[in-house]
C-alpha cells in the first residue's frame, strides 16, 4: 500500500505537514514573478516569503541535472527543506507555490504533485509567445552572467546541452515546447487554468480576478497589478555577448568563462538574492535589443507545430502568436 505522504508529521507545522493546494507552474519568462507578487497580496493566499519558488516537486535539487556551480539556485531537495518554506503559514485558505521548474520538468513534477498534494490540487499555467519567450529566457541569462554565447550560437548549442542533461535554465527553445508538458498536468488534474501573458498585459486586473475566482476566494480584494517584476533587457555592458565576442570558445566550461569574465569584475564567484538567483541590475541603462529577423523567422517556423498542438489542447486559436 502507498503511504499517504501528506499526513506525516512535519518538522515545522506541528501535527501535519503543509502542502500546497495550488501551483503556478510557469512557463518561465511568462509572468510568473508578477503573479507571485499579485497573489501574495490576497489575505486568503499563502505564498512563501522565503523565496518565490519552492523547487521541490521537479527534483532539480537532487543533482541529476548539470547546473553551473556559480549559478546559485536554491532548491528543496527533501521534505524537511520544503516544509521550512511554510513555517510562517497562518491558516490561509489557499496555499501556493510558484515554480516554473514544475512546468519545465513536468513528467517528473506532475506525478510528484499528485502524490504529495493530491488530485484536487489546482494548477495554473501562464504562457507566452514561444518565440519571444525563448529570446527573453536567453537575455535573462546574459543579464545574470550565466550565458556567454550569442543567441544564435546558444540555440545551435542546445542539442549538445540537452544530451548533456543541462538544467532547463540553459535550454531556451526546448523550454518553449508547451503542449506535451501541460498534458502531464491536464491528464492528472481536473482543475487547471491556462492563461496567456498577452492577457495579463492587456487586462491585469481581469486576469487576477479570474485567478481568484478559480481559487474560489474573494475576487473583489483590491490588488496592485501595475508593477511588472523580473522584466527583460540587458545592460549595455553585455552587448558584446550578443554580438558573438565569445562564440569561438568551444570546449571551455561555463565555470571557467565565469571565473575569467565575471568574477574579477563582480568580486564574487557567484551571487544570490532573496529568491536564490541574482541581484537586480545596477546599470540603469537597460534595453531589449531586437532579435535578428532571420532568427525570428526560423524560430517561428520551428514553433509552428508546437503552436498548433497547443491550439488543439486549449481549443482556441493562437493566431496572436503568428505574424500578421
Amino acid at each position: 500500500m502507498t503511504r499517504d505522504l501528506r499526513t506525516e508529521t512535519g518538522p515545522t507545522t506541528g501535527d501535519r505537514q503543509i502542502w500546497p493546494n495550488f501551483l503556478v507552474i510557469g512557463a518561465p519568462k511568462s509572468g510568473t514573478t508578477s503573479l507571485y507578487h499579485y497573489l501574495s497580496q490576497h489575505p486568503d493566499v499563502f505564498l512563501s516569503q522565503v523565496r518565490k519558488e519552492g523547487r521541490f516537486f521537479s527534483g532539480v535539487g537532487d543533482g541529476s541535472v548539470y547546473w553551473p556551480a556559480f549559478y546559485h539556485f536554491d532548491t528543496a531537495p527533501n521534505v524537511s527543506d520544503y516544509q521550512a518554506l511554510f513555517a510562517e503559514y497562518g491558516g490561509q485558505v489557499r496555499i501556493g507555490d510558484v515554480s516554473p521548474d514544475y512546468y519545465a520538468y513536468a513528467p517528473i513534477a506532475a506525478p510528484r504533485v499528485m502524490t504529495y498534494c493530491g488530485p484536487e490540487t489546482r494548477i495554473i499555467a501562464i504562457l507566452r509567445n514561444p518565440v519571444d519567450r525563448t529570446y527573453s529566457h536567453y537575455l535573462q541569462n546574459v543579464r545574470r552572467d550565466a550565458e556567454f554565447y550569442s543567441f544564435e550560437k546558444a540555440l545551435a548549442d542546445e542539442p549538445r546541452r540537452i544530451a548533456a542533461n543541462w538544467g532547463f535554465q540553459w535550454l531556451y527553445a526546448e523550454t518553449g515546447r508547451y503542449a506535451d508538458r501541460l498534458r502531464e498536468y491536464r491528464d492528472r488534474f481536473d482543475t487547471m487554468l491556462i492563461l496567456l501573458q498577452d492577457e495579463l498585459d492587456q487586462d491585469g486586473p481581469g486576469v487576477v480576478k479570474r485567478i481568484f475566482d478559480f481559487l474560489e476566494i474573494d475576487s473583489d480584494v483590491p490588488v496592485e497589478v501595475e508593477t511588472r517584476y523580473n522584466t527583460g533587457g540587458i545592460p549595455r555592458s553585455k552587448m558584446s555577448i550578443l554580438e558573438g565576442a565569445h562564440d569561438d570558445r568551444d570546449g571551455e566550461s561555463f565555470e571557467a568563462r565565469h571565473a575569467e569574465l565575471v568574477a574579477p569584475v563582480t568580486g564574487v564567484a557567484g551571487a544570490t538574492s532573496a529568491d536564490g538567483v541574482y541581484p537586480p541590475i545596477q546599470d540603469a541603462k537597460v534595453s531589449i535589443p531586437p532579435m535578428a529577423a532571420e532568427t525570428r523567422a526560423r524560430l517561428q517556423t520551428q514553433f509552428e507545430p508546437e503552436i498548433i498542438a497547443l491550439e488543439d489542447l486549449l481549443g482556441r486559436s493562437l493566431d496572436l502568436w503568428r505574424p500578421a
